[in-house]
């Protein structure tokens, strides 16, 4: 039986370790499972609670925080993030004890009220607010979109802990709690950081802002290890990771195609020579044999994504819905995009990766162009105008 473990002077971790996860949220593999973090703080005034944990562990979570303090002595719970993974024991928490004060973001408290369909006492906190717990002062840091809209980050003043939910975590389960005691954990804390974070690498860049003259001599986030060595590597990680795309020079079109018979390739090989004479850097992509890591960045990059796709069997191939699924992973430097395509015995690919690419928010640099199998001389010089109407827009949007 595990118990609650110190993490300084009247803190404590009193979350639970979830070895055997595999897949996260049914999304993303953990090679090393996860950690569910909960964290007692105890002052003088107040017993307050930083997060729960996921309601199939509340009852090895409720026996935690029972090693310090009964439930009917906790006066309050900070709430940093709602998902459930983070607050599954809330509901449970209230019934035993349903005086605790709720302290969340006011996107926060709207997601629980759905979340628990119950009443509870809650306080909306706002950036720089502080409560005192007698001898200790908590200090609420806004951090929205790391990685929900209601994300808060939680300081202890005194100790310079920061309790940032998600941001600066891992999915990363061990039988040692603290960084300085687990050989090597930076892949799965990088992979984190990709599938997590990196839609939302402006929010990441101004919550970073909001904590870079804050002494912080721990880290402790609401999955794997506690960061008690390597607290500002971490922050350090997430600065470099988030960097914003270079201003300035060429603009840069990412050409991305799918040709089974090299048919949309010849159309791609039109365009590429257009756009270019017209000023443009091009970064292209055979969809059949991408690395993703590649074609995220250069999404990040560049200032129009082109997309070359054939219609198979009355759709388009599942390399081109790959690429396009991918999209929401990143923060696209720029929302302009075009697409063109061939076809042999029918031609729908095109007007349906438009039809997604409007549903995530693009806006068109010129009107999608399809030509049935091998294009003319005719075909080939609507590719080169396609181009230039592109570029054109393009240098517009500068």
């Amino acid at each position: 039986m595990e118990h609650s473990i110190q993490v300084a002077d009247k803190l404590h971790w009193v979350g639970v370790r979830h070895p055997e996860l595999k897949v996260f949220d049914d999304l993303f593999p953990t090679h090393n499972g996860t950690t569910y973090n909960s964290y007692l703080i105890q002052g003088r005034k107040q017993n307050i609670l930083i997060d729960t944990v996921k309601a199939c562990f509340s009852e090895e979570f409720f026996r935690k925080v029972e090693e310090h303090v009964a439930i009917d002595k906790i006066d309050a719970v900070v709430v940093n993030h709602t998902e459930p993974d983070h607050s599954g024991s809330l509901a449970l928490l209230l019934e035993k004890n349903p005086q605790i004060l709720v302290y969340c973001s006011k996107a926060g408290e709207n997601f629980l009220k759905q979340l628990l369909n119950r009443d509870f006492n809650s306080q909306i906190i706002n950036d720089g607010d502080e409560i005192d717990l007698g001898g200790r002062k908590l200090r609420f840091i806004l951090a929205p979109y790391l990685h929900w809209p209601d994300t808060i980050f939680t300081y202890l003043v005194e100790d310079e802990i920061l309790f940032p939910c998600d941001a600066f975590g891992a999915h990363f389960c061990s039988d040692q709690l603290f960084d300085d005691e687990i050989a090597d954990f930076q892949a799965d804390f990088h992979f984190y950081f990709d599938c997590i974070m990196r839609p939302f690498k402006d929010k990441v860049r101004d919550a970073l802002a909001k904590i870079k003259d804050l002494p912080i001599r721990m880290v402790c986030p609401s999955h794997g290890p506690v960061r008690r060595s390597t607290g500002n590597f971490a922050i350090e990680s997430y600065a470099r990771w988030s960097v914003a795309p270079p201003v300035g020079g060429r603009p840069k079109a990412l050409l991305a195609v799918l040709s089974s018979h090299g048919n949309t390739r010849d159309m791609a090989d039109v365009i590429t020579t257009e756009l270019k004479a017209q000023g443009l850097d091009v970064v292209g992509f055979a969809l059949s044999d991408m690395r993703d890591d590649d074609y995220r960045n250069a999404l990040e990059q560049a200032d129009v994504l082109v997309i070359g796709t054939p219609t198979i069997q009355r759709d388009a191939p599942p390399q081109v819905w790959h690429a396009l699924a991918l999209i929401s992973s990143v923060t696209p430097k720029s929302k302009v995009a075009a697409v063109f395509g061939s076809y042999g015995w029918s031609g729908e690919a095109v007007k349906m990766v438009e039809q997604r690419l409007t549903g995530l928010k693009y806006k068109f640099a010129a009107e999608g162009i399809s030509f049935r199998f091998t294009p003319t001389a005719e075909n080939l010089e609507s590719c080169r105008k396609f181009a230039e109407q592109i570029a054109s827009t393009v240098h517009t949007e500068e």
